[in-house]
């Protein structure tokens, strides 16, 4: 079991220090804290539970740290306790989290995988996986910059595409509001009553046929949404295979996870584990959809005698085609890193594409709302100007 971290001042020599040690009750804390100087207090750092994590350049300043102290064969626990030291805030909860699995054995990978809320999803399991390679500091480095160009891109296209379904919700709102409220009180008014050979019921009608193709896009954009979030957590297997066949969208989809899955099993045979075991541990390792499917396959191919590589169709044709045609592990290991950086790369060039498509589709919305506004508000007078003066 994990010890809990404690905050203890010590004096070392003439000079007072404040440090963190790690016990499971106070007795240890305090044992730990003596071994370093003379104990003159010592108190349980208090973790909050509602903590929401280190931000992406947070995360940034302490990956690049920790990489920076470990490459140069600084003890990771005296590392951990630096980071403790010099930082405040988030970096220095993240790191008192981690000191207690260190001190008691866990390797760093693992024991930072095992704090989601400051080293989340794809990042974490990079670190991990990384880690089990043997180089820390690689994957600490590495697990950085996939921050940095993922994480940044992310951001990025998210607002954009929150900001587009804005605009596109506005728009409906505006024909809405139109339809139900504008309309009718235009053409119940005296006035446009005095009107009584015109027939305007095309003018009063045409704002529902744009609230419904409106609707439609709007629900088909909504669902595609859902699909790719929550649909993934509830049927991963289902809506990946169904993903799949949606060209930009399964880009945007299954290439991150690409990129994680084939990053791994790069570093699993380039360590020297045999195909048969690389397959398992990534199908065992890999969250549930489609690329789980293709190691489950590739890995059931392998022991039946055939060969792996015809068995991962989230791949494209000419990915697999190279993958069966390599002499050996060395080479393997190279082209699996290859592909991973090229899914890695699509994922990217996916999140710019999908952005100004939405910003396009938003601002047909708009313009087409403001179109009929002025139009049925403008048309009907003209009609009846028409009429009153012929």
């Amino acid at each position: 079991m994990a010890g809990s971290t404690w905050s203890a001042r010590v004096r070392i020599g003439s000079e007072v220090h404040d440090i963190t040690v790690v016990g499971q009750t106070e007795r240890e804390a305090r044992s730990a804290a003596g071994r370093v100087g003379a104990l003159i207090s010592i108190k349980r750092v208090k973790q909050s539970a509602f903590n929401m994590g280190m931000s992406r350049n947070e995360r940034f300043v302490f990956l690049m740290r920790m990489s920076t102290m470990i490459s140069s064969r600084f003890p990771i626990s005296e590392a951990l306790r630096l980071m403790i030291s010099s930082f405040g805030g988030k970096i220095r909860e993240a790191a008192r989290k981690a000191l207690p699995l260190v001190e008691k054995g866990v390797p760093l990978g693992e024991a930072l995988a095992q704090d989601p809320k400051n080293f989340p999803g794809s990042v974490g399991l990079l670190i991990k996986t990384g880690s089990a390679s043997g180089n820390t500091a690689k994957a600490l480095k590495d697990a950085a910059e996939f921050e940095r160009l993922i994480g940044e891109a992310s951001k990025g296209a998210v607002m954009s595409i929150l900001r587009s379904f804005a605009y596109m919700f506005m728009a409906l709102a505006l024909l809405l509001v139109n339809q139900y409220k504008v309309v009718p009180d235009m053409f119940n008014s005296e006035i446009m009553k005095m009107a009584k050979n015109a027939d305007f019921s095309f003018w009063k009608n045409i704002g529902l046929y744009f609230i419904w193709v409106q609707s439609v896009v709007l629900l088909i954009l909504t669902f595609l949404v859902v699909l790719a979030t929550i649909g993934r957590r509830i049927a991963p297997d289902k809506v990946d295979a169904f993903i799949i066949k949606l060209p930009v969208m399964s880009d945007l989809v299954i290439s991150q996870d690409n990129f994680i899955g084939l990053y791994r099993m790069s570093l699993l045979v380039e360590a020297g584990v045999s195909m048969n075991e690389t397959l398992n541990s990534c199908y065992e390792s890999t969250r549930p959809g489609a690329l789980r499917e293709d190691f489950k396959r590739a890995y059931m191919a392998i022991k039946r005698g055939e060969n792996w590589a015809k068995n991962m169709k989230t791949l494209h044709p000419t990915d697999r085609a190279a993958l069966t045609l390599m002499p050996d592990n060395d080479e393997l290991a190279k082209n699996l890193g290859l592909i991973a950086d090229q899914s890695k790369a699509l994922y990217l060039e996916r999140l710019k594409i999908i952005s100004p498509i939405l910003d396009v589709i938003s601002a047909i919305m708009m313009s087409a709302a403001g179109f009929i506004i002025l139009i049925v508000t403008t048309i009907p007078q003209l009609q009846l100007v028409s009429e009153i003066m012929g």
